[in-house]
C-alpha cells in the first residue's frame, strides 16, 4: 500500500513486484523449515512438466518481467521470445479453461528447458512444487485426467494468500487488481514500455489478457465474487485496527 500510494514511477512498479517475490521466497522457505513431513521437493532445474500450464499473474509481475527482458535480452533473443509468445497465443485462442488444461504447451519463456526469466518469475511459479516427478510426468502424459500431484499444501496456501494480499492492496489503491494471463499480458507490456509508469491510471490496458476474452479465468465472475468477500473482510480488519489505534 505504501508503494501503491506513492508517485506512479516505473521503479516503484518494479520494486513492488520484487518485494512480492522476496516475500514469497522467504515465506516458502519458512514453511519448509517448519514442516518436517519426511518429504523433499522433487523440483529441479530442467524439469519442466509444470511449465506447460497456463499462468496467471498480477500486472506488476508482468511489467517486471517485461522490464527484465528489455534490460537483459539482446535483440535476437527478444525476437525469438516474441515469436514463441505469438505461437502460444495463437494455439490457445478461444479455448475454455477445461480444454486449455488438456493442451500442455511449453511456456514461451522456456529456453532449452530453462526458465529465461527465473529471477523475476511470477508468484504462481514460485509457489508450485511437487514431491514426485512421477506424479508430474503422469499428469503431463494424461493431461486433464485429474492426476493427483503430491505437494506441500501449506506452501500453496502461502503463495495463494500473498497473491490475494497483493490483489487486495491494489483494489484498496483503486488500481487494477485482477490477474492476467501471462503470455497475452506480456505481449501488451512488451509493446508499451510506458505501462511500467502509467498502468495505475490506464484502466482497461490489460483487459484483453483477462476473463472470458481469454478463457474463463484467470479471473472469472465466480472468482470475483469470492474476492469481494475477502476484500470486505480485509478492509474491515484494517479499519478496526485503525480505530483501536
Amino acid at each position: 500500500m505504501k508503494i501503491l500510494s506513492g508517485p506512479p514511477m516505473a521503479p516503484a512498479t518494479i520494486e513492488l513486484a520484487r518485494r512480492i517475490d522476496g516475500l514469497t521466497d522467504r515465506s516458502i522457505a519458512q514453511v519448509h523449515d517448519a514442516c518436517h513431513d519426511g518429504h523433499r521437493v522433487a523440483c529441479r532445474s530442467g524439469c519442466t512438466y509444470c511449465c506447460t500450464f497456463p499462468v496467471a499473474a498480477s500486472i506488476p509481475e508482468v511489467l517486471a518481467i517485461a522490464s527484465f527482458v528489455r534490460d537483459r535480452f539482446e535483440a535476437g533473443r527478444r525476437s525469438a521470445l516474441d515469436a514463441r509468445i505469438e505461437a502460444n497465443i495463437a494455439a490457445t485462442n478461444g479455448m475454455d479453461m477445461s480444454r486449455r488444461d488438456r493442451v500442455r504447451l511449453d511456456c514461451p519463456f522456456l529456453e532449452a528447458g530453462q526458465c529465461s526469466v527465473y529471477e523475476v518469475r511470477p508468484v504462481a511459479c514460485r509457489g508450485v512444487s511437487s514431491y514426485s516427478v512421477d506424479d508430474c510426468r503422469e499428469d503431463y502424459e494424461q493431461a486433464g485426467a485429474g492426476v493427483e500431484i503430491h505437494a506441500n499444501a501449506i506452501r500453496e496456501l502461502v503463495f495463494g494468500a500473498i497473491r490475494e494480499g497483493l490483489a487486495v492492496a491494489c483494489k484498496m489503491a483503486s488500481v487494477e487488481h485482477r490477474l492476467v494471463e501471462l503470455a497475452r499480458s506480456y505481449r501488451i507490456a512488451s509493446e508499451d514500455s510506458t505501462l511500467e509508469e502509467t498502468w495505475r491510471s490506464r484502466a482497461g490496458a490489460f483487459d484483453s489478457a483477462m476473463a472470458e476474452r481469454v478463457f474463463p479465468g484467470p479471473w472469472s465472475g465466480e472468482l470475483e465474487e469470492e474476492f469481494k468477500e475477502v476484500y470486505r473482510e480485509t478492509v474491515d480488519h484494517f479499519e478496526r485496527g485503525s480505530g483501536s489505534a
